[in-house]
């Protein structure tokens, strides 16, 4: 039986020296010494998530159907272009117009909304009778005029489909209208004689606005090991809501936010596919997937363009441009302006120009500034129109629109405030909304579920994984294309 010596001798393989610490404790969990690491996970480029801009301003509505679509009203009114002038008549003369720009009276488009008995105001404030109308090449019968009986109309020039002539006289004397191409009349009213009978009937062009739902995914996986090992630092994730010493719980909230990134720029920049390649059954050997959609997206909805000058900057003339536009095509009175950080320094800048002058308004915060300003919204009224502006990371993002050679920083848009009424149910409708499929109690508006053999209570396969994915399928849908104004450098 061996006994123990009485005596304590150092040895090599009991002693650790504090180089000893020092080289173990390269490896962080190796040495006795605990590394002083903070618990703060710094994120050097703060929120990376975008806006949620949709779910801001828009609503949201099911669809059953990927293809969608309404109808708008058009003009009721029409203003008319003179395609060419023909002959000068005795107190009156003759004018082609075309259907394109007026509204058709038959499903067959073939008749202009201009007919006999309309009262046409020119531009130099004269007014005229229309007294007659044919179709190009017909022979001139019954016009009220005999000079004209047996005319042929197809003097004025090559006829294009649905074109017509119309016999304008002169409500003042003899003196014969004066037209020239390109000009526009509008029509002011309709006169007859005693004992006549009715016009013919019009019926509005009615505008279909259509568009496709798009099926947007994204997904992440971490092995089942690595779902279990603890970094040195606690990660908060607040677009999941979880947090922990477990990266994947990193991995997995980036994930959510990118996929609903994607989502809002698809709403903003996205556009429908018509590429054979993209829209047909695609080119495996090339790695071509068919059947994708697309949609149109905000920008490319948006009706009307105002181009300021790049070298001149945003000022207040194009302000009163905008205003102009929006009075022009009945927009709203109350409108938000999501610009980029150049466009909305710009904005700034103007409307401190205009403060000078008394113009600034919060009506639509009861008049409190720092109401406007805790909401990111800077308020300001012009002409009767109010804009409150806030900047739209989206454009500045430097991964994304901000990247070199991308000019989103000087890009806004103006989007209507107000709401318009459905005729028919008398429902209130949004600006601009999402529609997303959904039918029979399934909903695709925003899908998530988890797949694998780890960390789940039922696995799916037999794969040491753990897989989180994600899937939407939306599209865009927006409402009276010509209130909305996009902004851009010239």
């Amino acid at each position: 039986m061996a006994i123990p010596s009485a005596s304590q001798v150092a040895t090599t393989q009991n002693y650790i020296s504090s180089a000893n610490f020092i080289a173990a404790s390269a490896g962080k969990g190796a040495g006795l010494h605990k590394p002083e690491v903070s618990e703060d996970f710094v994120k050097r480029y703060g929120s990376q998530n975008l806006t949620g801009f949709l779910d801001v301003l828009g609503a949201k509505a099911p669809v059953s159907n990927f293809q969608f679509s309404h109808y708008e009203e058009d003009w009721i009114h029409q203003s008319f272009t003179t395609d060419s002038v023909g002959i000068a008549l005795t107190g009156g003369i003759e004018i082609l117009i075309s259907n394109a720009s007026s509204l058709a009276v038959n499903a067959a488009g073939d008749s202009t909304f201009v007919r006999p008995g309309a009262v046409i105001l020119l531009k130099d404030g004269t007014m005229g009778l229309v007294v007659a109308k044919y179709t190009v090449g017909t022979a001139v019968t019954g016009a009220g005029n005999s000079a004209l009986e047996g005319y042929t109309t197809a003097a004025t020039t090559t006829a294009a489909a649905n074109q017509h002539v119309i016999h304008v006289m002169n409500y003042n004397g003899t003196t014969a209208l004066s037209v020239a191409n390109g000009d526009t009349f509008a029509i002011v009213g309709m006169e007859f004689a005693e004992g006549t009978g009715q016009p013919a009937g019009v019926t509005p062009k009615v505008l279909e606005y259509n568009n496709t739902c798009m099926i947007l995914k994204e997904s992440y996986q971490v092995s089942g090991s690595e779902s279990t090992n603890k970094i040195w630092f606690k990660v908060n994730d607040e677009a999941t809501g979880q947090s922990g010493y477990l990266w994947y719980l990193k991995g997995e909230g980036d994930t959510y936010r990118r996929f609903m990134d994607y989502s809002e720029m698809m709403m903003i920049l996205g556009e429908q596919a018509t590429a054979t390649s993209l829209v047909g059954a695609g080119n495996a050997s090339a790695g071509i997937t068919g059947g994708v959609r697309g949609t149109t997206g905000l920008l490319n909805f948006m009706g009307n363009t105002h181009n300021y000058n790049q070298l001149a900057g945003f000022n207040l003339s194009d302000f009163d441009s905008m205003i102009r536009t929006l009075d022009k095509f009945k927009g709203s009175r109350e409108n938000t302006v999501w610009a980029g950080l150049d466009l909305s320094l710009a904005i700034d800048d103007a409307v401190a120009a205009m403060f000078a002058g008394g113009g600034i308004s919060y009506g639509a915060f009861n008049g409190a500034e720092e109401i406007a300003v805790a909401m990111g919204f800077k308020s300001f009224t012009r002409g009767g129109y109010t804009f409150h502006k806030k900047t739209y990371q989206p454009f500045t993002h430097l991964p994304m629109l901000g990247a070199a050679g991308f000019d989103y920083a000087g890009m806004g848009m103006v989007i209507p405030g107000d709401a318009g009424r459905d005729a028919k149910s008398g429902d209130s409708i949004p600006a601009l909304r999402v529609r997303y499929k959904a039918a029979e109690g399934y909903s695709r508006e925003m899908e998530h579920w988890l797949t694998g053999s780890a960390g789940l209570a039922q696995a799916t396969s037999d794969v040491d994984e753990l897989r989180c994915h994600y899937r939407t399928e939306r599209g865009f849908e927006g409402f009276g294309a010509n209130r909305f104004i996009k902004i851009a450098r010239a």
